[in-house]
């Protein structure tokens, strides 16, 4: 065999070969000319081929498998960095309770040397009340449990810890693993007052709020949603309560109409309860309910008759007493009594604040004799109610009136008539009438008399016709031009007990007869004018004889005649009108 054919030529043939590996074609050494990372890829496989002749011989071929050594070039890392660290344990745990798993890998060779041996350790622990560590971690695997000490979320809701893992060759990783304490049942709600009140109009309108309780729970989520309601104190069910659990409040509201002249409703006392999943405690809630002037004041009868009552008796005397009662309170049943003005126009009575209608002025029962008062009784709330009652007052009869003529009579006696003549009270009757302005028991039947110095008097006299009339007769003739009127004083007394007589004066005329002759006679008037004209407008009149007109300074004479035969045309006239 020539030297030639012992030449052999190496080549590499498979992925990586040429990019990642080389061989030396003369002496077959394999070389890596990038640098290797086990991690990427731990084993590599080529196909090498020897040529002899130089390359242009026989060929064989060897497979060549490279395996890639590992060394601590990965620090241990923690697969839930950065957000997902996450664990949770509910308070009050004891100790060794799981609480969470902190894994963290090594990308290095687990199989050879201690390059991925991991081994865990808290660097930064949470302390207890005792100055302990409050957990713990297995440093195999990276499990966190309770050390001990008491958990409370009320206290401390989250932790937060720093976990390291160190790998065999000393790299280290850290991460934060967030424990989050799950809340237990384990706090009694509380309202934030033990005492509630609270004031309500009695006329408030049904679902009207009342009162805002609100209570607390130190207890979280499903352990801190509160229910409220009414236990004690409400057996007509007035109330109702309405809850808000997002706030850890409620509202007491109105449920049915409430009545403060009702005893039992005027004040309510209730025990109110807030309650979470397994805990309960309890308030007083005091409720005022305020008087509203729902309600006027009330007469014990709408018409009240009276006693009949002399009309002489005396001011300031009581006639009756009215009451009112309001079922109100307070000024809202504070009565204040009156009497409508319209119902006594004269303001003859009053009435006190006792309900006495009491005489104010001096009664007449001639001038009225019933009485319809209506008595108001107003409150005083706002605004006010009134009600009333019709008081009916008789006025019973005192003979305080003497009688007197029944008409104005103005009897007239002829001068020169012949005597004795029964005197005309008008031109259709000679009978003189009384009235009596008293009641019957206390007017007729009259009596009619002359005064005692009248007695003998020879101008007239007096007859009682024992009728409730009397006549007068004239004694004399009369002469006019010497007494034209005579006043008659005439004395007329009733049937009351006791009596009463009035003087009542009759004025009686002597009429004129035309029996005197005229006589001559004139008047002078004087008229001053200091400017312009003077004109004087003929005067009309058939008594006017003359009539004389000056300028300047004015005199005008008239000369009154009266004619016998117009004289005698008017008495004439008037005898007529007499008869």
């Amino acid at each position: 065999m020539g030297y030639q054919s012992l030449y052999l030529s190496y080549s590499l043939h498979g992925h990586g070969a040429a990019d990642i590996f080389t061989i030396d074609e003369n002496t077959g050494s394999i070389y890596a000319h990038k640098v290797l990372d086990r991690e990427e890829r731990a084993l590599w496989r080529f196909v090498v081929l020897a040529t002899d002749e130089g390359g242009e011989g026989l060929t064989g071929f060897a497979d060549v498998i490279i395996n890639v050594w590992d060394i601590n070039d990965n620090a241990p890392m923690f697969t839930c960095m950065p957000d997902d660290c996450n664990g949770s344990v509910f308070e009050n745990s004891p100790a060794d309770t799981l609480v969470m798993e902190m894994s963290a890998v090594d990308r290095d060779d687990p199989n050879v040397g201690l390059n991925a041996v991991l081994t865990y350790t808290i660097t930064e622990n949470v302390k207890n009340e005792l100055g302990s560590d409050m957990f713990n971690i297995n440093p195999n695997t990276g499990t966190i449990r309770v050390a001990g000490g008491v958990i409370d979320r009320e206290r401390t809701a989250i932790y937060f810890l720093t976990v390291e893992a160190r790998d065999g060759g000393g790299l280290t990783g850290t991460g934060t693993a967030t424990i989050w304490i799950a809340d237990v049942n384990d706090h009694v709600p509380n309202f934030t007052k033990e005492m509630w009140q609270a004031a309500i109009p009695e006329n408030s309108a049904i679902n009207s709020e009342i009162l805002r309780v609100s209570a607390t729970d130190a207890d979280g989520g499903e352990n801190a949603h509160l229910t409220f309601s009414i236990i004690r104190g409400d057996p007509d069910q007035k109330f109702y309560i309405e809850n808000d659990k997002e706030w850890q409040c409620a509202t007491i509201r109105l449920k049915k109409k409430l009545d403060f002249e009702k005893a039992h409703e005027r004040q309510f006392n209730l025990t109110i309860k807030v309650e979470d999943l397994d805990f309960s405690s309890t308030a007083t809630c005091l409720i005022e309910v305020e008087d509203s002037n729902d309600h006027s004041p009330v007469f014990h009868s709408q018409l009240i008759q009276t006693s009949p009552v002399f009309e002489n008796m005396p001011v300031g005397t009581t006639v009756t007493t009215v009451r009112a009662t309001d079922k109100d309170s307070g000024l809202n049943g504070n009565i204040i009594y009156s009497i409508k003005s319209d119902s006594d126009p004269m303001r003859q009575f009053v009435i006190d604040q006792h309900g006495h209608v009491i005489v104010a002025n001096k009664l007449d029962r001639e001038v009225i004799q019933k009485y319809s008062l209506i008595v108001q009784a107003s409150d005083q709330g706002t605004p006010a109610e009134t009600g009333s009652v019709t008081v009916l007052i008789n006025l019973l009869d005192v003979n305080d009136n003497g009688p007197r003529f029944e008409a104005p009579y103005m009897p007239i006696v002829w001068e020169n008539m012949l005597s004795p003549e029964i005197v005309h009270m008008n031109h259709s009757s000679k009978l003189l009438h009384a009235y009596d302005p008293d009641s019957k028991e206390n007017g007729p039947p009259f009596t009619f008399s002359l005064p005692s110095d009248y007695q003998n008097s020879l101008d007239f006299s007096l007859t009682d016709n024992r009728d409730d009339t009397a006549t007068v007769t004239a004694l004399r003739s009369f002469d006019r031009e010497k007494q034209k009127v005579f006043h008659l004083p005439i004395v007329i007394t009733d049937s009351g007990i006791p009596v009463m007589s009035s003087t009542n004066t009759l004025t009686i005329t002597i009429g004129d007869e035309n029996d005197n002759c005229h006589e001559s006679g004139h008047k002078d008037i004087y008229v001053y004018s200091n400017k312009g004209k003077c004109y004087l407008d003929a005067f009309t009149s058939p008594e006017v004889a003359a009539i004389t007109k000056l300028c300047g300074n004015l005199k005008i004479i008239i000369t009154v005649m009266k004619l016998w035969n117009i004289k005698c045309a008017q008495k004439q006239k008037l005898n007529a009108d007499l008869l």
